[in-house]
């Protein structure tokens, strides 16, 4: 009997494994970019910088200290959109991958490691199911690679088909890395291209993909794009996903019209870059259009909002996601009317899944609050506006910057913390409470009291 227990008290929890997996990969791969072959000084990179690249490759965040393009060969570039590969698809459906290959039996503890990690409410049919994300997966990124590649390799000569490649697979997996820089650019992401309808809107589509997650692709699929047979997971996703985008494309047309940020461009070249500006922010893609230090105090401020919601649940991006602020919209509306459920059309949402929103919210907030203290009592000299961007930037994994790390300029504690937060970030601060908090199942009620609000 007492080995029995033991068992079951040292069994290791589902998301814990995923966790370990992800800290794993990291650590591999913060030693393959360390090496002198991965770097084009051929000299070794000190390890917490290589850490701090190898967490955005898993994480895709897209937050870097030097110019990937300048910094890294081709060896290391190809072992970072490893890392961002990885990053997107995630550790359990690449295990999975590695067991189908090889024929190992997926046991019903390794399914319901899977469920849990792409969030799913039933383990049936989950095998098919990371299937089907792998060859969606490689389907998007490949023919996206084919369609950037005339744009890229006309200008560029042979490097255009390595580089559409590269920005396919960081587009879909909404890393922001890119392989653009240059002597005179080097941190130049997107900005020389601007101008370029092709590219932009290429971009927006793969990132659009990537950003409304793995089960809302398959939904529209199995429903042969017929809007009445989408889940109502699907439904929510599309409208909050559409409404963001639009209104965010909008709001930046307005703001940043007369911008240093729209400096030489003309009034479509203007609308192109405010909806690539909206489509980066909202689902934490990362590219940057146009300078983002160069934007309005509103349009900042618009770009924190559209990151901090980020993409959908189970997609490649970041953020509270867009079903947590749709829950908390609702929530506020069923308040304001009072009443005590939450309801949109004909459905209802849990309270339980309410507070699930309002947790996420509120450990969000808090972990970049924290973040963005500490970071800039070590960066006195930055303007704290700036450094709140990037802390959000890498909570959501978006990749988005102020500029606050170019030339290795934060220091190793600054580092230490963005890792953290990034790394809290793509994992999900619901996921990580839920493995620390003892949850009570006793089913015991108390008796109701009431507070006054407002």
């Amino acid at each position: 009997m007492d080995k029995t227990k033991n068992k079951k008290h040292f069994r290791i929890r589902p998301m814990i494994i995923v966790l370990l997996g992800f800290l794993a990969v990291m650590l591999a791969g913060a030693f393959l970019l360390s090496l002198p072959i991965s770097n084009t000084n051929g000299k070794w990179l000190n390890f917490p910088d290589a850490a701090f690249w190898a967490m955005n490759g898993v994480c895709g965040t897209g937050l870097v200290v030097t110019s990937t393009a300048l910094s890294f060969t081709g060896f290391g570039q190809a072992i970072l959109l490893l890392l961002i590969q990885f990053g997107g698809l995630g550790f359990m459906t690449i295990a999975t991958l590695v067991f189908i290959i090889i024929r190992k039996k997926i046991t019903l503890k390794d399914r319901v490691a899977i469920q849990e990690a792409l969030g799913q409410d039933e383990i049936k049919g989950i095998v098919r199911l990371v299937r089907n994300i792998i060859i969606m997966t490689l389907v998007i990124e490949v023919v996206g690679a084919a369609l950037l590649t005339p744009f890229f390799c006309i200008p560029n000569g042979a490097i255009g088909v390595w580089q559409a490649l590269f920005n396919s697979v960081s587009a879909f997996c909404n890393a922001g890395f890119d392989v653009m820089g240059t002597p005179e650019n080097p941190y130049a992401s997107l900005i020389d291209y601007n101008h370029s309808y092709g590219i932009l809107l290429i971009i927006c589509v793969i990132a659009i993909l990537g950003a409304f997650g793995f089960p809302v692709i398959n939904d529209i699929l199995k429903s042969k794009f017929h809007w009445k047979r989408y889940r109502f997971h699907t439904k929510v996703v599309l409208i909050m996903t559409a409404s963001l985008m639009t209104f965010g494309a909008l709001f930046f047309l307005t703001s940043e019209f007369n911008s240093a940020a729209y400096a030489g461009l003309n009034g479509g070249e203007k609308l192109l870059n405010s909806i690539f500006q909206s489509v980066t922010a909202s689902s934490t893609a990362g590219f940057s259009a146009v300078d983002q230090t160069a934007l309005s105090q509103t349009g900042k401020v618009f770009s924190c909002v559209l990151m901090f919601i980020g993409a959908s649940p189970c997609s490649t991006g970041g953020g509270i996601k867009t079903t947590t602020f749709a829950v908390l919209l609702l929530m506020g509306i069923a308040g304001l009317r009072g009443k005590e459920e939450i309801s949109v059309g004909m459905h209802s949402i849990s309270i339980k899944n309410g507070l699930k929103a309002v947790a996420v919210v509120m450990l969000a907030l808090i972990l970049i609050l924290c973040g963005a203290c500490i970071i800039s009592a070590t960066m006195s000299d930055v303007p704290i506006g700036d450094i709140f961007f990037d802390t959000i930037s890498a909570f959501t994994t978006a990749g988005l910057s102020m500029g606050t790390m170019n030339n290795n300029a934060m220091s190793v504690t600054g580092l230490f913390v963005l890792d953290i937060v990034m790394f809290i970030g793509r994992l999900g601060p619901l996921s990580l409470g839920l493995m620390i908090a003892n949850q009570n199942k006793s089913g015991l009620k108390f008796p109701t009291s009431n507070i006054m609000i407002g």
